[in-house]
């Protein structure tokens, strides 16, 4: 008998992409690439990379905190910002109430309720363009509440809360004896200022990662910021040694000094966003999106997921999130946006 119920866990859809030559619009890796100075970086990695444990973490703890303006003890690294999540999640407890939105990233939601959580949402809808209300989920803060979890920029919808509205959050939050995780896994495609990194609470987890904007999706590494000390205390009882690789650390740390690559990134989504919105807009419903960020909803009548297989594209159904079926899906803007309207517009 398996120690845990997972019968009722919904699927990732990392787990079950359909195989064949589509335009992969799915998964939310850089179409861009990486860096070119990650690549010859990589190159040149000595043997003892391989077989020895990795002794890098404290130069890019040191790049981090430079990047930030944040102390090295605040900074725990994970294996991508999924695996930072995790370790958050071991502090939970079975009863532990977990509040957040649905859709919301799924992963994070399978992994709290693998740990005990129950997972109490405020849900999202087309009436209002699935438009997050922050005071709604203000409203559903208790003294019951554990973990509240936000993804800024959200995932599926890809809009952006303003810092001022993560603060707020934060406020109640703290009233109430609440933890709230901020995971900013797609926050290179918002503005540094609107981090929750910037914010000072002892309540705030925030997590990153390396795999969008950076373009390290293969490599496995993020990393978290933990301001408030008995936070970080009951983090570092969780935090596993060498929990990511050397080759790993060392392209994190030329991915952060390459930030031209990132800014022509972020500039090249913003103008093929734009382009997909224009021609999609005319015959599907698009959730409320920020300008910048590399992912949107897009919703249609029947099954959309399967009219965009059809055209060779590959989406995430929108049934592998919660409080969404098949006529929704969720797009990540691809390298070319030309490429992608030449297959919509294709008999």
């Amino acid at each position: 008998m398996l120690p845990k119920d997972i019968e009722e866990i919904g699927k990732d859809y990392g787990k079950s992409l359909p195989k064949g030559e589509y335009l992969d619009c799915a998964l939310a890796y850089n179409p861009f690439g990486c860096s070119s100075r990650v690549i010859e970086e990589i190159k040149n990695i000595r043997s003892q990379a391989v077989y020895l444990y990795p002794r890098e973490e404290e130069k890019l703890k040191e790049a981090i905190k430079a990047y930030w303006g944040v102390k090295s003890e605040q900074i725990f690294l994970g294996t991508g910002s999924m695996g930072c999540l995790q370790k958050i999640n071991k502090l939970l407890s079975p009863g532990s109430v977990v509040l957040g939105y649905a859709p919301q990233f799924l992963p994070y939601i399978n992994d709290a309720r693998l740990n005990g959580a129950v997972y109490e949402y405020v849900p999202l809808g087309k009436e209002n363009d699935f438009t997050i209300d922050v005071g709604e989920i203000i409203e559903k803060i208790t003294e019951k509440t554990s973990f509240i979890y936000i993804d800024n920029p959200h995932n599926p919808t890809g809009q952006v809360l303003k810092l001022k509205q993560i603060e707020e959050i934060a406020e109640v939050a703290e009233k109430k004896g609440a933890i709230l995780i901020v995971d900013e896994a797609f926050g290179e495609f918002m503005s540094k200022k609107n981090s929750a990194i910037n914010l000072e609470f002892p309540n705030i987890l925030v997590t990153r990662s390396f795999s969008k904007g950076f373009g390290l999706a293969g490599l496995r590494i993020g990393y978290c910021i933990v301001k408030g000390d008995e936070m970080k205390k009951a983090i570092s009882k969780v935090d596993f040694p060498f929990s990511v690789t050397t080759i790993s650390l060392v392209a994190a740390l030329k991915a952060l000094e390459d930030q031209d690559f990132l800014r022509k990134t972020v500039e090249q989504t913003r103008k093929n966003k734009e382009k997909l919105i224009k021609v999609l807009g005319k015959s599907f419903h698009i959730a409320r999106t920020d300008k910048s960020t590399v992912i949107f909803l897009c919703g249609g009548n029947g099954n959309t997921y399967q009219y965009f297989l059809s055209k060779g594209i590959l989406t995430v159904p929108g049934e592998e999130f919660m409080n969404l079926d098949n006529s929704y899906v969720r797009i990540r803007i691809p390298k070319s946006a030309e490429e992608f309207i030449k297959k919509i517009n294709a008999a």
